[in-house]
């Protein structure tokens, strides 16, 4: 009896252990994290910025190192200029060509909701990056806090020009939702702290340069009390080759009109290097470009994103030489957003 009841437990027990195993097995793979660092199969990411501009350089860049490290195709697909329409056939063609996934710099938000839907529906993973179109299916948004950034500026600005005077705001488009933040921040900031500082006007310089200096050669003229401009986009160095035209003609004093704006573009940084440019706000394009192929593959392994701050710094002739080193320090943390 003793044997008979020792051979049923025996036989028991050969049923239930693997029974078990296989069960913890099945539980495990379950709740495992999507591995970023190994897709299945090349995935193709696609680039879209607002146009043609050197700020973007940094941002591709970003986006092909980690490509690279990902083992994921890249590409860029550039509009010829800043229009919503230009941008819309280029994400187009890429709905048409089957990419997996598409970062894009929004040159507006309302004029970009259909295509990213139809980009959705066809089941290509769409997020943002340096300029959001929030009111779109985008999934995410990867770049700079704008509004709080615009603040940041109008209280650097308002300290070097002692809290009072006249400025004018220089802005590349007016439709653009990032612009338009930053613009706001800077005046809503402007009139708490220096309420003696008065705007008189934000110009559309239409993202270009040589439209900048034309159009700052007339406000020059337009406004001889003027005290300062900031652009919130990345064109100041357009306006300071007007300024210095201007000194050059001996219808400006030296240092009269206080310069200030967005991105750290070459020209900008000789300005700052040289002291006619009093500082730019740097923002962090090469984490924007690598943080947004990270988010897109792990988009394409089902998780779910968050909005990520990729920060700024306030660059002047003080740290103009050092800031690129103590970004990429910062960088060395960087991490997807997903969940």
């Amino acid at each position: 009896m003793k044997k008979r009841s020792a051979l049923v437990l025996l036989v028991v027990m050969a049923v239930i252990i693997p029974m078990v195993m296989l069960t913890s097995c099945t539980q495990k793979a379950a709740t495992t994290t999507p591995d970023t660092t190994t897709p299945a199969k090349q995935l193709t990411f696609v680039m879209v910025p607002k146009g043609v501009h050197p700020y973007y350089i940094p941002c591709y860049q970003g986006f092909v190192d980690a490509g690279a490290k990902y083992g994921i195709k890249v590409e860029e697909a550039v509009p010829q200029k800043f229009e919503v329409p230009l941008q819309v056939q280029v994400i187009e063609d890429l709905i048409a060509q089957k990419v997996d996934g598409i970062a894009i710099s929004a040159n507006d938000d309302a004029g970009l909701v259909p295509v990213i839907a139809e980009a959705t529906k066809a089941g290509i993973k769409v997020i943002t990056f340096d300029a959001p179109a929030p009111s779109s299916a985008a999934l995410c948004y990867i770049g700079t806090d704008n509004k709080s950034a615009g603040s940041a500026a109008a209280k650097q600005m308002a300290e070097l020009m002692g809290n009072k005077g006249n400025l004018i705001i220089l802005q590349g488009g007016l439709a653009a939702s990032n612009l338009n933040l930053r613009t706001q921040g800077f005046k809503e900031t402007m009139a708490q702290v220096a309420p003696d500082i008065k705007i008189l006007d934000v110009v559309d310089e239409q993202g270009d340069l040589s439209v900048t200096q034309n159009k700052t050669e007339a406000i020059i003229q337009a406004y001889p009390k003027l005290n300062a401009i900031f652009a919130v986009s990345a064109e100041i160095a357009g306006a300071n080759n007007a300024v210095k035209d201007a000194v050059a003609k001996g219808s400006l004093k030296q240092g009269q009109i206080i310069l200030g704006g967005f991105d750290d573009v070459k020209d900008t940084l000789a300005g700052v290097t040289d002291g006619s440019i009093a500082f730019c706000l740097v923002q962090k394009t090469y984490k924007m470009g690598w943080l947004s192929v990270e988010n897109l593959l792990a988009a394409t392994q089902g998780k779910t994103l968050q909005n990520i701050d990729t920060g700024m710094v306030i660059v002047t002739k003080a740290n103009v030489t050092t800031y690129m080193d103590d970004m990429k320090k910062e960088f060395a943390g960087a991490t997807t957003g997903g969940n």
